[in-house]
């Protein structure tokens, strides 16, 4: 992005509405670890969408969600185009993802 220059020589700091911002976009420590899950809810509202990533235990019927994760429903779409293409490219690599019949404890249940 060429700068934008006042008469004194300075550079502008960018202005709204003019040309794409960069977004710097940092990971604390704790998050980079990551979480393990297994299964996926999804719920929504009119305003939101609520995904609980949640830990089964194999072999027990009990499991706890490891993170929830509320986002607007433009960003729930946008997750939703992304992860589809992120799919596509992975089966185009290693193969088709087998996924279990519905009502199989693992997956991602829609509420």
């Amino acid at each position: 992005m060429a700068d934008d220059t006042s008469n004194s020589g300075g550079s502008k700091p960018p202005q709204p509405g003019k040309g794409p911002m960069r977004l710097q976009i940092k990971v604390g420590e704790e998050a980079a670890r990551g979480v393990y899950t297994n299964l996926a809810l999804v719920h929504s509202k009119e305003a939101e969408f609520v995904i609980d990533f949640v830990f089964a235990e194999p072999q027990r019927p009990t499991g706890h969600v490891v993170s929830r994760v509320v986002m607007n429903p433009r960003t729930a779409k946008r997750l939703m185009m992304g992860m589809q293409e992120m799919v596509r490219r992975f089966e185009e690599r290693f193969g088709e993802i087998e996924v279990p019949e519905p009502g199989a404890p693992a997956g991602t249940s829609y509420h």
